[in-house]
């Protein structure tokens, strides 16, 4: 509960962060009805679903949930990334979590790919708004309808920059990759680089309520 108590107080001695601290509330009081099993997916490399899986089981650590990752790729980024600073336990056969995060290879092809999310009750495919991400995007949505689990597929957009031509098109993008489409979004932010070697309780109040909000939507579609 030490996490729990440290996020109540940080937020409640920083200016102006309501918002962060209800869509903190709201997480902690999230009550699974099942273990969920959540996996992070693209067949392109650097979308940002390591990044993105450790921040997410991150929030829902803090939030006083049980919670472990799963890291599937080779290269091992996510394992190396918890060695280091993440306070987050990885997965052990035959143990169940409130919440299981997987990351996986940016290979379609691979039987960690496809075992990974089989496993799943949520998968969520990671992409940036660029154009360049819509061909790989589109690649993984189809190795998601051969592997039969499509309909628990959603998409969710990473390095959103506000303002932008491309922050705009991001429904037609959606519809183009063809998956529904989170209600969050993840604004490019240095604050989430540099987690990666300085932990959860470096990102500024703004960072840690967006991706609050984004595990609490995830979350929910487990339901």
């Amino acid at each position: 509960m030490s996490g729990l108590c440290a996020e109540l107080t940080y937020f409640a001695n920083v200016p102006h962060c309501e918002s962060s601290l209800f869509a903190f509330l709201e997480l902690v009081l999230l009550v699974f009805l099942f273990a969920v099993t959540i996996t992070l997916c693209n067949g392109k490399g650097g979308s940002g679903k390591t990044t993105l899986t450790i921040l997410l089981a991150s929030a829902l650590a803090e939030a006083g949930h049980q919670v472990a990752v799963r890291d599937t790729d080779a290269q091992k980024t996510a394992t190396r990334w918890i060695d280091e600073s993440a306070s987050l336990p990885l997965a052990e056969d035959g143990k169940t979590y409130s919440a299981l995060f997987i990351d996986t290879p940016p290979r379609l092809e691979s039987s960690e790919f496809s075992d990974a999310v089989r496993q799943a009750n949520v998968v969520v495919v990671v992409s940036s708004p660029s154009p360049a991400d819509l061909f790989t995007s589109r690649d993984t949505v189809m190795a998601l309808e051969n592997l039969g689990v499509r309909e628990r597929a959603h998409l969710l957009f990473n390095q959103v920059q506000p303002g932008t031509i491309l922050s705009r098109d991001l429904e037609e993008m959606a519809q183009r990759i063809g998956l529904p489409v989170l209600k969050s979004r993840v604004q490019r932010r240095q604050a989430y680089q540099h987690a990666v070697v300085m932990g959860w309780k470096s990102l500024p109040s703004e960072a840690r309520e967006e991706i609050f909000k984004i595990a609490l939507e995830i979350t929910a579609l487990a339901k």
